[in-house]
Order: C-alpha cells, then structure tokens, then sequence
C-alpha cells in the first residue's frame, strides 16, 4: 500500500476483518517496523525518531486499553503526569465519565480494574483529552459504549480532532462518515478511497 495522511485532517480506515488495519495503527506506532518500504512522518523515516518522544506526541484509543491495577485518577493521569487533580477532573468530563466516577463510594479512587469495559474505554478516552496531542489514533474507541454513550463521545472526539492528525478504525458508519478521507482496505491493499459521499456514488465495497 501507498497513502499520505494528511496533516490537521481526518483519515479513516474500514475493511473487514484481517485487512491489515490495526497493523497498519501498530506501524505508525512504531510497536513494530516494516520489513520493507518506509513510513515517513514531516519526511523523516520513523526509524530515525526517538520511540518515547514519538509516542509522547502521539495519543492512542485502542478497542481494549492498558488499563492497570491503580486508581481511576492514577489512570487518567497516565496521558499526562504532571497534571493537576483539577485537569484530570475537566478530562473526565470531556469523557462523559465523570458523572459516573462521582457516583462511584470512593469516586476517583476507585480501582479501575473494577470498572465495566465502557467506563474504562472512557477513562482511555479521558487520558487522551489530558495529554491533548499533535496526532490521534483511535482504533474501535467507542466500540464498548451503548449507542447514547457513544454519541456523546463522539462529539467530545470530533471536538478534540478540530485542527489536529487523527486516524481513526471503526465498524460503525456513524463514527467514519464525517471524515476527510476514508481509505477502504482488503487484503490486496486500498482499493478505494475519499470521502463518505464520493465512496457512496461509487457503488462498490464501502457502499455495500
């Protein structure tokens, strides 16, 4: 495959399963580097950044997240260390999880391990509003939530994507169809992409 992701724009990926979309999320993390080619980000090969100040620029809302044994707070403020309790507060609320954290006997203290798997997709979500990057990648980010919480988020993430690189993996077309460019995926490579509209007149696999 051959794509340029453009700066300050939305770019989604679709494609059934085993198309090669959360590898391509893995490359551009750098958890992993291609055998061959090159992925260059401002025309410099990935292989020349620094891993933790590239990732350090980099937010990430995966379909199941590192969520570790400690605190709601200590989680949501693994996006940004030095944040204050007040900063960690206002994510939370970016998040629309702070109203149920608050309902919860010891609130931010609560482990978050104890929490269902929407509530930790939205304290994910929350570290990503704390950490505020450059480049967002959200692979399946509202997959755990019903369709109310989702359309919530969703807002919340349109808001936080204003102005900033987001690549973003999703099933539903409600999370994909406002996007700049969307790039449809098979296991032969892209075989189309643009944006919601254009793709709809085409008639072909993202149509169907």
């Amino acid at each position: 495959i051959s794509m340029k992701i453009e700066s300050g724009k939305i770019t989604a990926f679709v494609g059934l399963s085993g198309a090669g979309k959360s590898t391509i999320i893995n490359l551009l993390d750098k958890f992993y580097e291609p055998d061959c080619g090159s992925i260059k980000l401002d025309g410099v090969d990935l292989r020349e950044y620094d891993t933790q100040y590239l990732r350090e620029h980099i937010g990430l809302v995966l379909q199941k997240n590192h969520i570790f044994e400690g605190s709601i707070e200590e989680n949501i403020r693994y996006g940004r260390p030095d944040a204050t309790h007040e900063e960690i507060l206002e994510a939370a609320k970016k998040a629309y999880v702070y109203d149920q954290i608050m309902e919860l006997p010891k609130k931010f203290e609560t482990l978050a391990t104890e929490l269902s798997g929407g509530q930790q997709q939205r304290i994910a979500i929350a570290r990503m509003f704390l950490k505020n990057p450059p480049i967002m990648i959200l692979d399946e980010a509202t997959s755990a939530l019903d369709n109310e919480s989702e359309f919530e988020v969703a807002k919340s993430l349109n808001k936080l994507s204003e102005g900033r690189t987001t690549i973003t993996i999703a099933h539903r077309l409600s999370s994909i169809k406002n996007s700049d460019r969307i790039i449809v995926l098979t296991e032969d490579g892209i075989t189309e992409e643009g944006n919601h509209e254009k793709l709809m007149e085409l008639r072909g696999m993202y149509y169907q």
